[in-house]
């Protein structure tokens, strides 16, 4: 296993373990001498923006724009039946300042997707549930795409129940931008040198997000249900 860490970090607390697909990691390739991975540790660790494995856990600290702070874990409990690629969906937990958001994730050709996200508040009820077609960007590593000042468009039709319950569809569009490919950012786990790529959507925040390649997402802005938090790496464990 390797792990990221920094010196103050609680143990791992336990975890709904049935549903949850993943969430959004990138690029970045860790500076010469942060020390934040072992030299064992670096050999080992495979070169991914978005290393989706079973039991990965990646731990956060949260500063919200109404001034709340917290800590918060996403982690990839598993792997569910895929019906949309006729395959299999990594299941990603996220809990942060406002309750627990279930992802399900692909990965074809250095892409990942999503198909359909659930959000359940604190006591484990479901709030909110949402399905996409196609299935949305959660990051894309391929070729093409890992290239400073990169954008395009992305179109989807976005369906979630209405104030009573019945299903509404609704056609979205996103962009999708490139912002840096080496950009230094120092956050509690140590210091990586990062992919920054951006996803703005009309009447949402935008979404910033910086990735270490091996190590997963290292800090995003417009986090969170309403897109008013900011994570910050504290520890990552990788299986």
């Amino acid at each position: 296993m390797v792990e990221v860490r920094s010196g103050l970090v609680p143990r791992a607390t336990g975890a709904r373990g049935a549903l949850t697909p993943m969430f959004v990691l990138a690029t970045a390739v860790l500076l010469g001498g942060c020390g934040a991975v072992s030299r064992q540790a670096r050999g080992a660790v495979r070169a991914d923006y978005l290393p989706l494995r079973v039991g990965a856990v990646w731990r956060y600290q949260i500063a919200a724009d109404d001034g709340r702070t917290g800590t918060g874990t996403v982690r990839v409990d598993g792997l569910d039946y895929d019906a949309v690629d006729d395959g299999v969906a990594y299941r990603v937990r996220e809990d942060l300042l406002d309750g627990t958001l279930w992802v399900w994730e692909t990965n074809k050709g250095g892409r990942v997707t999503c198909a359909q996200q659930e959000v359940d508040d604190p006591a484990g009820a479901v709030r909110d549930e949402e399905t996409y077609d196609p299935p949305i960007t959660v990051l894309d590593e391929r070729a093409t795409r890992m290239v400073a000042g990169a954008s395009w468009p992305e179109a989807f039709l976005d369906t979630a129940p209405n104030m009573r319950g019945h299903p509404k569809t609704k056609r979205a569009e996103v962009k999708w931008e490139v912002e840096s490919l080496a950009e230094p950012v120092t956050v509690p786990a140590g210091t990586f040198t990062c992919l920054r790529v951006r996803r703005t959507r009309k009447h949402h925040p935008p979404l910033v997000s910086w990735y270490a390649k091996g190590v997963g997402l290292v800090k995003q802005q417009g986090a969170g249900l309403l897109g008013d938090q900011t994570l910050a790496l504290v520890e990552a464990r990788l299986p």
